[in-house]
């Protein structure tokens, strides 16, 4: 981490005080602080005119030690005076945020729009799915306190059986955490619709409408404002659709006995087996396997895969901080060193396949890169159980080949100077036994209540579906491209469609 100096300040200035002067010392008074201060060489008036003018911010001193053409003594004056903390900024930075919120703003109603004018052609079969996610924003308590997977059943409302509704679930609990914000945006996006319908739930919700509440959103970084406004709207857009509809499921209600971690693993790894071959092929693995050079199908997977990798402590973080078994606890932290930092194998891929780096740093990720992430992360905070068992979605189940991924692999292996970074990230996740995390983490969990197994599973079958659908998503997004496009709002991006 670099060095606080006085130069970073936009506006500084001494805090005010008084000065006086006796002998060789002069005195200034802050408060009922007094502080001395001696000089050498320097004429004492020079340096009271000087102390002066430091009071002002808009002082010629600043202006001239900024361009650096004061005498070195000023600059050691002002350092000195910053190390007893008596510099201040004086930019309030309230033109900066005022932009900021104009600009959330306007994001947040372009998104609104784009929402409403799908929502209006089918507005009947809206109604619902608009009335349920308005009810959702609601921010209470007992939304809050629910379980990791409080729609496992068919009494869950218009949560069960719908994927995105189910998205949004995992991704309101990851904003009320994380991003509190957010839910004032996702509030004035659907404000929008309404607006633009004529038309409203029943049931309103009130929203934060006070300039302090608008501004907030202003605190989040422009590119997550983007990802959460876009990846909302999708997940609304689909969600009465057939492709909304949640495709992976298993009966889980004879669970009525406790069991051991490694028991859980295996019915987990059976059930995932299951699973896969019930959802057959898909669009992703078609295209990648009839791809027979780096295409953008190609580099967009590594672009997505780069953001999944880029926020990975932020998925294990929750679980860091918890009191588990000292066992366990090593090996998270162990996971967490393997890990941490492989968003740079990701990033050198891109860079050798030809993608600008800044370019990519900038990309929004796509909904469902968002949601992968995001579930993870509240599964890790409110249920480990479900994370170690969900967690072999992502590291891979033991033994299982991935033609597709071998297929991609080779590709890039063949590009120049692309090779050795895809080989050295595979031979690393291989010699590091990533496929059996699930298994290693749940070894230590030797009790499992039939409560816990039902979330659990279920969250594995969630986290695969997740997975299938964000290869789907890459596919369709990237796939089409002749010449890569990122997604975004912005600079000639486009957002995913349905």
């Amino acid at each position: 981490m670099e060095r606080w100096d006085i130069d970073r300040y936009r506006r500084p200035a001494l805090v005010p005080c008084e000065v006086s002067s006796g002998g060789e010392v002069l005195t200034i008074g802050i408060a009922d602080d007094l502080i001395d201060l001696s000089f050498e060489g320097v004429a004492r008036d020079e340096v009271a005119g000087v102390v002066e003018q430091l009071m002002r911010p808009s002082s010629d001193v600043w202006v001239k030690l900024n361009e650096g053409e004061c005498p070195a003594w000023i600059r050691a004056l002002t350092e000195q005076l910053d190390a007893l903390s008596l510099i201040e900024e004086t930019d309030c930075g309230i033109a900066s945020v005022t932009s900021d919120t104009e600009r959330a703003i306007a994001l947040c109603a372009q998104v609104g729009r784009r929402l409403a004018v799908v929502v209006e052609k089918r507005l009947a079969m809206y109604k619902d799915v608009l009335a349920a996610v308005h009810t959702m924003l609601a921010d209470n308590v007992q939304d809050r306190e629910q379980a990791a997977f409080p729609f496992s059943n068919e009494e869950a409302g218009p949560l069960a059986n719908n994927f995105a509704l189910q998205a949004l679930y995992f991704q309101l609990a990851y904003a009320r955490r994380n991003a509190p914000e957010l839910l004032i945006a996702w509030q004035r996006v659907l404000a929008e619709v309404f607006a633009h319908l004529r038309w409203h739930p029943a049931t309103a919700i009130a929203q934060d409408t006070t300039r302090d509440g608008i501004n907030r959103i202003a605190s989040l970084d422009s590119t997550d404002l983007q990802m959460y406004l876009l990846s909302f709207a999708h997940f609304v857009e689909i969600a009465p659709l057939r492709v909304g509809r949640r495709v992976t499921s298993a009966p889980t209600d004879n669970l009525r006995e406790p069991c051991s971690g490694l028991v859980l693993a295996a019915r987990a790894e059976r059930l995932l087996l299951k699973a896969l071959d019930g959802l057959g092929g898909n669009v992703y693995a078609s295209a990648a396997l009839a791809s027979d050079a780096i295409t953008p199908l190609v580099k967009g997977l590594y672009i997505e895969q780069y953001h999944v990798t880029d926020r990975f402590v932020e998925i294990l973080g929750p679980l860091l901080s918890r009191r588990l078994k000292r066992n366990l606890r090593t090996r998270l932290f162990q996971y967490f060193q393997e890990e941490y930092g492989h968003e740079a194998f990701e990033l050198a891929t891109c860079v050798a396949l030809g993608v600008n780096e800044a370019d990519v740093r900038a990309s929004v990720p796509l909904p469902l890169t968002a949601l992968y992430i995001d579930a993870y992360t509240v599964l890790a905070d409110r249920l480990p159980t479900a994370f170690f068992t969900s967690i072999m979605v992502t590291e891979g189940l033991r033994d299982q080949r991935s033609p597709v991924h071998e297929h991609i692999a080779a590709l890039v292996e063949r590009a120049l100077h692309a090779g050795d970074i895809v080989v050295k990230h595979g031979e690393t996740n291989d010699e590091l036994n990533h496929p059996s995390l699930s298994r290693l983490f749940l070894a230590d969990v030797p009790f499992v209540t039939p409560q816990e197994q039902r979330d659990s599973l279920d969250a594995a079958l969630f986290m695969l579906e997740v997975n299938v659908r964000q290869l789907e998503s890459v596919a369709f997004f990237y796939g089409d491209q002749t010449q890569l496009r990122f997604h975004g709002l912005h600079e000639g991006r486009r957002p995913l469609e349905i």
